[in-house]
């Protein structure tokens, strides 16, 4: 292996072709010797004998805990210097005071291993200097118990040309190193200790697939005591259905249980590739009813289409694992265990997810409310393919947080020319409109309503201007979020069908959320009415498709312009970068307000409002002339100053947006010299200004060559 200088002074100049997965809870060793459920994925690799291979015992766990203000910080730069160091490693990062959870890419497995190799060494004391106000006040364990980051289930993969756009493209922009409340959001309802408490078992890809061959070959069953003991009952191919039950049945000590699988990702992630799920009896929607039409819905709230039988008969088609139908994991526990925990609580419960990760909290949130039998994909999906591809249970592509997007099973292992000609009967996932197979997803391709992913055919994309997710279909023919096209009689047939939809929606308090939508889309609706009919607006025949996240013309935008789709329409721009316009002059520091592309529909209004006088930051932020221009209901642009200067979607090769700081949430760390609003160096500012910033293009590309400015410099007079 090179040493780490070969590594930074070659890497720049390759692209990234290697991506590493990895995850770690900081759970102490110490603390966890006991507990056999909590391995290398959720905390440590347990050994036969009990001992522990990473060492972070309880005393530094609580120092590092007690002090995350002074540590997280510390982290945090830790890793970008160390990913720019190992030649501009890019990716994405959280830490939290209860883990971390990153994805990076390098130019070459040496850069990733070395990258592994440093995290693996790390230890907190000894990196890191105590500040002698943290020794006065705390008892400082010793060195060398701190290590972090040992032992984590690193998950390398390749970037072929072929999961490229364009061969100049690399699985992220740039490099994102963030301090979160938790590395998987549950919105507080998992906390780390929950984890040590409640997480399920944690099994490896061979006994996860082993326990669903022998419940599909037992109709979904499988013996409780041979799991338990000596692993699943072993089941030849040749033996049968019938014997194999045989089997479990006169088993002295067996007692049948039945498998359940669910799949813990969102609905997008399941849409595309998903566990085929052994025969069962066990009734669970395969969608949850959030934001359908109740019309559609059964007597038990079920909805009628979605309600399915998880047994099929042995010559049915396979059924997919269980979609608990989340648009972020964040939902995982109100939209799916608070429901159906009472119809799991005596049934085998097998999770899985990417990487293993999510499956760390969803188990702990279904042994929360009384469900024992709780196990999870060790590795996630990731490593199962690794091993079985697809030849096993798994079917369809495996979605991924980068620019590769998702990859088939045999993406995981060393392809071979059969490979190719299997790839159009692996396609799980169908257009949302024609039900045609299809499993291309794009950042393009929005729910108008909560801009959830969908699959929808170029075809069907072409006669349409928005798109709805199943979970909003009811809703296709009156909510749109663009309404410069229609007519008032259209617009009138939108208003009483949103009225419908709104008072279907019943007992309020259950539905109180999806009603206030549908009464805020109707406001819309009723504003646009009022405009064409005093004559200020006029209907656009000819209104073009826009983009759902930036609300840009499908001439300025194809829709990737957010999360990692950001750098990926460059492919669609044909103009020669040499003939374009050289970004503006714009450093930290600089005062600046909204510019000719601010967007008001999804940048909100230019001016400041007209109430804003009465609140307190107006009368620490604002000076006297602006107060006396909205006291006299006089329009005020508002003004900010320049905090970051970042890349917005060229993939880092240009930095094309900026961070900026209103002054309507200055409370502190202004200071005025000569009148003028200044500003520190960043390492001197305080962090809490950063956080409240808004990011704003500043020369990034268009798709016809323009430069996009979203707010221009304020010049001195």
């Amino acid at each position: 292996m090179d040493s780490p200088d070969q590594v930074s002074s070659t890497a720049s100049r390759l692209p990234h072709r290697h991506v590493v997965l990895f995850y770690r809870y900081f759970l102490p060793t110490d603390h966890h010797a006991e507990s056999p459920n909590v391995q290398h994925g959720g905390s440590v690799q347990i050994s036969a004998d009990g001992s522990n291979f990473g060492v972070l015992d309880t005393a530094t766990l609580h120092f590092f805990q007690n002090h995350s203000n002074h540590y997280l910080p510390l982290l945090q730069r830790h890793q970008i210097a160390l990913c720019e160091r190992l030649g501009d490693m890019k990716g994405r990062i959280l830490i939290s005071i209860e883990g971390i959870n990153g994805t990076l890419s390098g130019c070459g497995v040496d850069a990733i291993m070395q990258y592994t190799k440093e995290m693996e060494n790390f230890d907190l004391l000894t990196e890191f200097v105590v500040p002698e106000k943290i020794h006065e006040n705390s008892s400082i364990p010793k060195p060398g118990r701190g290590r972090l980051f040992a032992n984590i289930d690193w998950k390398i993969s390749d970037v072929n040309d072929d999961h490229m756009s364009d061969e100049y493209h690399e699985p992220f922009p740039d490099l994102k190193v963030q301090i979160v409340n938790e590395i998987v959001n549950t919105g507080g309802t998992i906390h780390a200790s929950d984890i040590s408490e409640h997480m399920g078992k944690e099994i490896s890809p061979d006994e996860f697939h082993s326990i669903l061959t022998q419940a599909q070959a037992n109709g979904g069953w499988v013996a409780e005591s041979d799991l338990s003991d000596d692993g699943p009952v072993n089941v030849s191919d040749n033996e049968g259905l019938m014997g194999s039950e045989a089997r479990i049945s006169g088993h002295n000590k067996a007692k049948k249980k039945e498998v359940v699988l669910v799949d813990v990702r969102n609905t997008f992630e399941h849409a595309i590739g998903h566990f085929i799920h052994p025969h069962s009896n066990t009734i669970i929607p395969h969608t949850c009813t959030t934001g359908k039409d109740p019309s559609s819905t059964n007597t038990t709230g079920n909805t009628k289409e979605d309600l399915s039988l998880m047994q099929r008969s042995s010559n049915s088609a396979p059924t997919p694992a269980i979609n608990p139908n989340t648009v972020t994991f964040s939902h995982f526990d109100s939209n799916f265990c608070s429901k159906y925990s009472n119809v799991l609580k005596d049934k085998k419960v097998l999770m899985y997810c990417t990487g293993g990760i999510r499956c760390v909290k969803a188990s702990a949130m279904l042994k929360k409310r009384g469900i024992e039998d709780v196990s999870h994909l060790s590795g996630g999906i990731h490593r199962y393919l690794e091993k079985y591809s697809s030849d096993g249970f798994y079917k369809g592509k495996c979605m991924v947080f980068d620019q590769r997007v998702a990859l088939d099973p045999d993406s995981f292992k060393t392809r071979d020319e059969e490979d190719s000609k299997n790839r159009a009967s692996n396609i799980v996932g169908k257009c949302i409109e024609c039900q045609t197979p299809y499993d291309q997803l794009s950042g393009a391709n929005l729910c108008t309503v909560c801009r959830d992913l969908i699959l929808i055919c170029p075809t069907c994309r072409e006669s349409k201007h928005e798109y709805h997710c199943d979970r909003h279909q009811t809703w296709k023919n009156a909510y749109f979020t663009f309404l410069e096209g229609f007519t008032c009689e259209e617009l009138e047939n939108q208003k009483s069908e949103l009225q419908r939809l709104h008072d279907s929606y019943s007992p309020p308090k259950e539905h109180k959320n999806v009603r206030k939508t549908l009464r805020k889309q109707i406001e819309k609706v009723l504003d646009r009415l009022n405009e064409l009919e005093i004559g200020s607006a006029n209907v656009d025949t000819n209104a073009r498709r826009r983009c759902r996240t930036c609300f840009e013309s499908d001439a300025i935008c194809d829709g990737l312009c957010w999360g990692f789709w950001k750098h990926s329409q460059s492919r669609h721009q044909q103009h020669d970068d040499d003939k374009l316009h050289p970004i503006h002059e714009v450093k930290v520091g600089d005062r600046v307000t909204p510019g000719p592309n601010w967007n008001e529909m999804r940048l909100g209004s230019k001016f400041l409002p007209s109430t804003f006088t009465d609140s307190k930051k107006a009368k620490t932020g604002l000076d006297a002339r602006v107060h006396t221009k909205l006291q006299n209901n006089q329009q005020v642009l508002k003004k900010g100053t320049v905090v970051q200067i970042k890349s917005w979607g060229s993939g880092g090769r240009e930095n094309d947006c900026v961070a900026v700081l209103w002054d309507e949430f200055l409370q502190h760390g202004r200071r005025k010299k000569n009148g003028r609003v200044h500003y520190s160096e960043p390492k001197d500012r305080d962090e809490t200004l950063l956080h409240q910033a808004e990011i704003y293009r500043w020369g990034a590309k268009a798709r016809n060559g323009q430069r996009m400015y979203d707010v221009k410099l304020i010049h001195p007079c």
